[in-house]
């Protein structure tokens, strides 16, 4: 089992680190449009778009990142006084409702994405009109990983159930 929690754990930490990098192109395309915009007068047809597409696909795939390291907001006052076997336990009943369900949301993103794709569906939003069946792949993607940082979460819960030490 701890292969498999190292497995998950390399493969979040990867697309987290990656996730981070889209900071870079966001910062340039944005300050392409300013500069466009306010030096040329000319505003690009792209800029909007990709701004949305980066800081919601920077903010999607490090849900999963966010969760590996502990860092998701919790209630430390409460928390803190716990033993770990209590703290465990609580984070056995959270991952254990949250794992179905983000099961059956990355199932039904996935239809989302399919049926995207097939009818050629586009934003809409401006003279860009981009597909959006690649956003949608990092919808699914986002949330396929996460539930799967969850199985390894809850596997680390259950060895600390099982062992006392985290």
């Amino acid at each position: 089992m701890d292969a498999l929690v190292k497995t998950i754990e390399r493969i979040t930490g990867s697309i987290g680190i990656l996730a981070s990098l889209l900071i870079v192109p966001l910062v340039l395309a944005t300050c392409y449009e300013v500069f466009a915009r306010y030096v040329f007068g000319a505003p690009t047809i792209w800029a909007y778009e990709a701004g949305y597409f980066l800081t919601g696909s920077h903010f999607l795939l490090g849900f999963a990142y966010t969760l590996a390291a502990g860092a998701h907001i919790r209630i430390d006052i409460f928390s803190e006084k716990f033993s770990p076997r209590t703290r465990a336990t609580i984070d056995l009943l959270a991952y254990a409702v949250m794992l179905p369900l983000l099961v059956w949301l990355s199932y039904a993103l996935f239809h989302h994405l399919s049926i995207g794709y097939l009818r050629g569906e586009r934003t809409g939003q401006s003279a860009w009109n981009p597909p959006v069946w690649p956003f949608r792949i990092v919808f699914f993607a986002a949330f396929a990983l996460l539930a799967l940082q969850v199985l390894a979460e809850l596997a680390k819960t259950l060895r600390t159930l099982r062992t006392g030490a985290r």
